[in-house]
């Protein structure tokens, strides 16, 4: 059973019609922590599993509509003040997870502080989105509980994950193919959409996808400007998949040597606004590209 599950189990206890505020709930598994809030069977916290991180629930059995999703964006509001975008996944029928984000963290301060949040999510795309009050109160306790059952995610690693891809080239062709179809074009593969770089110097070979070769037969230069085309470069990880280490406009990468690129560059990237062409050398560094100190 997933810790989803103990936020939906609130459900059952929360009297309709009156008055609700948050709870901490142990169990009923070992090492199964929820603190969480009911209105009318909608249900929203912070849970973990035994051994697992803190992550946020979100629970609405009885409503048919979420029951059917297999994922849902939602937006927290506090005070007027928005908390960072959820992507909420389905663990079970109208029962959803999110990961906790570094940057939700302060988020957690604010729900700990506020009187009350509303929660907006969208049942469909072309949808007003659905509002929904909770309470916020007993939230400070009830967090504060949860917080120091459940460990913090490993949020270097999550950072990562979420710039790994197995096939980053078939990916962001996807990405411009639905782009451009919103256009009501198609889209051409360049030659040089992709080329295998050796960035690292070690096996196996990285990659450099040029954005700008995937051109929609609708809009001219969909992913260029003045200062380039939106190339992305990505290292080959060992156990399979490529890692994003570098997302911006430039006029071209080549090889420069083990651990570093040449790119050709123009613009605010050359030193001021509407500068000419210049070339630089860019290093990895903690796991991205930036500029290689003087050798």
């Amino acid at each position: 059973m997933r810790a989803g599950w103990v936020i939906a189990a609130a459900m059952m206890l929360a009297s309709p019609g009156t008055a609700q505020e948050w709870t901490f709930q142990q169990g009923p598994e070992p090492g199964r922590n929820a603190a969480w809030i009911c209105d009318e069977g909608f249900c929203v916290g912070l849970s973990c599993d035994a051994g697992g991180p803190l992550g946020f629930g979100l629970s609405g059995q009885d409503d048919a509509d979420l029951a059917a999703r297999p994922d849902l964006d939602a937006l927290v509001f506090v005070g007027g003040t928005a908390l960072p975008p959820l992507a909420f996944r389905s663990i079970g029928p109208g029962t959803f997870e999110a990961k906790l984000t570094r940057d939700a963290l302060r988020g957690i301060e604010r729900l700990k502080a506020g009187v009350e949040m509303e929660v907006l999510y969208w049942e469909t795309a072309d949808d007003m989105p659905v509002r929904r009050f909770l309470s916020l109160k007993g939230s400070r306790e009830a967090i504060t509980a949860v917080e120091a059952a459940c460990p913090l995610p490993d949020f270097d690693a999550q950072e990562r994950a979420a710039l790994t891809l197995r096939d980053p080239a078939s990916h962001v062709l996807e990405d411009m193919r639905a782009a451009c179809a919103a256009l009501g074009g198609e889209v051409t593969e360049g030659a040089r959409y992709t080329e295998a770089i050796d960035l690292d110097g070690v096996n196996p070979e990285d990659l450099v996808l040029r954005h700008g070769e995937l051109s929609c037969s609708t809009v001219d230069d969909l992913v260029c400007g003045p200062a380039g085309c939106l190339t992305s470069v990505w290292q080959a990880e060992e156990e399979g998949g490529y890692t994003r280490v570098f997302l911006n406009a430039v006029q071209d990468v080549a090889a420069e040597r083990p651990g570093a690129l040449r790119l050709t560059l123009k613009g605010s990237l050359c030193g001021r606004i509407g500068a000419g062409e210049c070339q630089q050398v860019w290093a990895l560094q903690d796991g991205e590209l930036a500029p290689a100190l003087p050798q």
